[in-house]
């Protein structure tokens, strides 16, 4: 009899010992938070480079001519010779850089733009079995010029992403993309998979 309490007893121990180890994949918002965070390497700035190349006569849509329209760069040239870029006076407190486009020789103007930064964790789902969190998060954008209000009327709008990430024993780690640059999972997260 008591060889069976004591074989009982030590599958219980056994027992509780897996239940709680399942049950100890814990991620919280705050934790979530700090992993993207540093994923990520957030907060991250943002320009927008123009050059003239863009500056298309039929097409409405370009960046140049938006900002064209609304006073902040002007153009000198035709469409034949070439146009060069140059930049007005409601511009100027804009812009971080002038150069030349590397393909054609052409004028570049480099705008700041905005940062983008960490907005909220909007969800967190555990999977105990395989100790692995999917986290669903946005990103915002802040401190935002004038210049990339021209340019995209949805700057305002949230950035969603996901990762998962798996439990170490020295902490979670993302799962998948490790060989990425925080840069390269940014642009996953704002322009789809590449």
């Amino acid at each position: 009899m008591k060889k069976i309490v004591s074989i009982l007893t030590i599958y219980l121990i056994f027992a509780s010992a897996l239940f709680t180890s399942c049950q100890n994949t814990k991620l919280s918002n705050e934790e979530a938070k700090d992993i993207v965070i540093k994923t990520l390497s957030l907060p991250q700035r943002y320009f927008e480079e123009i050059n003239a190349n863009s500056m298309d006569p039929l097409g409405a849509g370009s960046k140049c001519q938006k900002l064209e329209r609304e006073g902040f760069v002007y153009k000198t040239g035709n469409w034949i010779y070439g146009y060069t870029l140059n930049v007005t006076d409601k511009g100027k407190p804009y812009v971080i850089g002038q150069g030349k486009d590397a393909m054609y020789g052409k004028s570049t103007l480099k705008f700041q733009a905005f940062d983008l930064a960490f907005d909220q964790i909007t969800g967190i789902a555990i999977n105990n079995e395989q100790e692995t969190a999917t986290v669903r998060f946005t990103l915002k954008a802040i401190n935002i010029s004038p210049i990339s209000r021209a340019l995209d009327s949805n700057i305002d709008n949230p950035k969603n992403g996901q990762f998962v990430f798996k439990k170490f024993n020295n902490g979670w780690q993302l799962e998948a993309n490790q060989g990425q640059t925080s840069i390269e999972l940014l642009n996953i997260i704002l322009h789809g998979e590449r």
